[in-house]
């Protein structure tokens, strides 16, 4: 069931984000979005009576900045930011005042007095998805591109479980480390280096040059292209069609676009991607009002500032249970037993530089 229209209001809600230092662009991002929809409550009266804002960068930790939060009345306290500053909150004992935390640590929290739920935007759900959009579309033997490292660890792990759970198969894995080895990456891949051995054999046997085309293996129907971001999105993807693999439809998490419109994004055209309803204008009246003060470099933070005080504003019923449903503009969101939030994103696809709702 969705949860009811009418949010129940807070006394005082403290804001905890950083503000100053390396992560401030971020925080700020963040808390553009979160005052555009308190704003927004406030012409309608649904808003807190008080709402506080802290840096979080002033204090020496995250459990003094919550602190502070709890000493000026805050019953609710929305934060903070990072995962580092989340898992020094969750782990520390007696909190007396719920968190909606804006991120998510890895693994099972110790038990506390007050709820610590955690909203992030876990690029492992995207992973999830891809894997259900590809599958609902027919394919079934798949070639995952990702990169080495940690990122690509947990995206492909992700990635591969759904992936086999629903009953697909994967073919082959190529990895890859930066621009230097994409083409050796993709053709490893495809087949094609072993495609081009193969004429070297011939033309060794025969003692003569032949006219050869290079073939890419016929045992795929689909490439999860795990890039890390927009540069590395819109050098994979065309790679893949100038090595013959044009005809194979292409998934991708929302990692592949920056959120913010790249006439450069014409490389990315038939991309299948999943990302935020705020990129397909869910949300006009907020975009507008944080567009007109200043240059909007972090769109899907906005969003996740919108919807953590959407969330905040129905803290006890989305805790009722998994049959909660908000639709944000962050993803339809739910939350899991171990008070994660949850999103489903909206399905999308790169037509003409732009990215656009798949019809």
């Amino acid at each position: 069931q969705y949860l009811e229209q009418t949010p129940r209001t807070l006394d005082r809600v403290a804001l905890l984000l950083p503000l100053t230092g390396r992560l401030a662009p971020a925080g700020k991002a963040v808390r553009d979005g979160y005052l555009a929809a308190y704003y927004q409550a406030r012409r309608t009266g649904t808003a807190p009576a008080e709402l506080v804002i802290i840096d979080s960068d002033r204090y020496n930790s995250a459990n003094e900045a919550y602190q502070e939060a709890v000493t000026r009345g805050a019953k609710l306290v929305v934060g903070p930011l990072s995962k580092s500053a989340v898992a020094d909150l969750a782990t520390t004992p007696g909190r007396t005042v719920p968190v909606l935390a804006l991120n998510q640590v890895d693994g099972e929290l110790p038990p506390s007095a007050s709820a610590l739920v955690q909203f992030s935007l876990a690029p492992e759900d995207e992973a999830h998805q891809i894997a259900e959009l590809a599958f609902g579309s027919g394919a079934r033997r798949a070639l995952i591109l990702r990169p080495e490292g940690a990122w690509g660890n947990k995206m492909d792990k992700a990635l591969r479980e759904n992936w086999q759970a629903l009953g697909g198969s994967t073919a082959d894995i190529s990895s890859f480390t930066g621009q230097d080895d994409y083409s050796a990456g993709v053709k490893a891949g495809l087949g094609i280096a072993a495609s081009e051995q193969r004429r070297l054999q011939v033309r060794d046997m025969l003692a003569t040059n032949v006219e050869f085309t290079p073939r890419r293996r016929q045992d795929l129907d689909v490439v999860f292209m795990l890039a890390r971001n927009g540069p590395e999105a819109r050098a994979l993807k065309p790679l893949l069609a100038f090595l013959y693999a044009c005809a194979l439809p292409v998934y991708a998490t929302s990692s592949a676009y920056s959120g913010v419109p790249d006439a450069r994004d014409k490389d990315l055209n038939d991309l299948n991607l999943v990302d935020l309803p705020w990129l397909m204008g869910s949300n006009p009246e907020l975009q507008n009002a944080i567009a007109a003060d200043k240059d909007n470099r972090y769109p899907r933070l906005n969003a996740l500032g919108a919807d953590a005080y959407r969330l905040q504003s129905r803290f006890v019923q989305f805790q009722a249970g998994p049959d909660a449903l908000l639709k944000g503009d962050t993803g339809l969101l739910t939350m899991n037993p171990q008070l994660q939030i949850q999103r489903e994103l909206d399905a999308a696809r790169f037509d003409g530089a732009q990215l656009r709702a798949a019809r």
